[in-house]
């Protein structure tokens, strides 16, 4: 669909929230062990010049759900076979074809000692891309992924992904841990200001992926230990064609840290896939929208006949001696193999 077809669509509204996705907003905070020996034995203690509460939890202990796994898979062989995937839609859920459009935060003004003023982001040239509020189906099944390395201490760094089954997210392979133990890695659909608007979140079991990549098949499949797909609902899948070159089709959604410092979505939309160059079976997906440090593993999608499509996962910029400067998704069959496996198995 281009954009005067799906301009023409008005948006649907939610209809009552269900029951299953009311409890998972009223769960408590989760904790592991990072020894399978020692069981929790959390001290409430109540700080009296605070009129606070403190959880008090030994070093065994962290909060939040520890990884299981890691697969690194090998990269399939090449196929012309192309897979549809169809998108999941909940019974009470409608649809937003058009979310509102945001701005950044406001932030403090940063001075020098003579007065003028700093800028923390720059850009160079034209930024396209918008800030949106990420509520209504499908833009609450993309979200920010907070990684990990040390689960004892703060988050090492994060990225984008977008539910693609009930219980798999679709990210860059470079957003993951590989190599860690312990690791922990966290999906929060619809990121807003710190939270999600949907109010529920998941940590991730296992992920699985390629390892040993290049920016064709950059990609990774995430399963949550909470089918938040259920609930939220999920993106369909179709393998790219090359017919689709040069048609304004795409969005391309992430959390950066250049735009409102990761915790407002950015979008870019109506973008065309300028050349798309195979490696194998994974394929780069090459075109001009604008993107930066967090929006890796956000999806690249089209809409048809009024339901959204995923086809590729974008990996990040690409500066070949002797060839213009482009950003890159990952996508082909090496990304259908992932995703239809990820929804076959898990």
């Amino acid at each position: 669909m281009t954009s005067d077809h799906l301009i023409a669509l008005d948006n649907k509204p939610d209809g009552r929230e269900p029951a299953d996705l009311v409890e998972l907003r009223n769960e408590g905070p989760l904790i592991s062990s990072l020894d399978e020996r020692v069981k929790p034995n959390p001290e409430v203690r109540k700080i009296e010049s605070r009129n606070a509460w403190r959880l008090g939890l030994s070093r065994d202990f962290v909060v939040g759900q520890l990884g299981e796994r890691a697969d690194a898979v090998a990269k399939p062989a090449a196929s012309a076979q192309s897979i549809d995937l169809e998108p999941g839609l909940p019974d009470w859920s409608g649809i937003n074809y058009h979310p509102k459009i945001g701005s950044a935060p406001a932030r403090r003004t940063f001075r020098r000692a003579n007065g003028a003023r700093v800028d923390p982001d720059y850009v160079f040239g034209s930024d396209d891309r918008q800030i949106y509020y990420p509520s209504g189906y499908p833009w609450r099944c993309i979200g920010r992924i907070f990684v990990w390395t040390n689960p004892s201490g703060s988050w090492a760094w994060s990225g984008t992904g977008a539910l693609v089954g009930k219980n798999v997210v679709l990210t860059a392979s470079h957003v993951c841990p590989w190599g860690s133990s312990p690791w922990m890695m966290q999906f929060v659909p619809g990121y807003y200001d710190g939270s999600s608007l949907s109010g529920v979140s998941s940590f991730v079991q296992t992920y699985r992926g390629y390892e040993d990549h290049g920016q064709g098949d950059d990609m990774c499949t995430l399963k949550l230990y909470t089918p938040l797909g259920n609930s939220l609902g999920y993106f369909g899948y179709k393998t790219y064609n090359d017919d689709w070159e040069d048609g304004h089709y795409w969005t391309k959604c992430g959390y950066a840290g250049a735009v409102a410092g990761a915790q407002r979505p950015n979008r870019v939309t109506w973008f065309p896939i300028t050349d798309d160059d195979n490696d194998g079976a994974g394929v780069e997906l090459e075109y001009k929208a604008d993107s930066s440090s967090g929006d890796s593993g956000g999806p690249v999608f089209g809409w048809w006949s009024g339901k959204p499509y995923v086809i590729g996962t974008h990996s990040g910029g690409e500066d070949n001696f002797g060839e213009p400067k482009q950003n890159v998704a990952a996508g082909g069959s090496a990304l259908s193999s992932l995703i239809s496996w990820a929804r076959n198995n898990w």
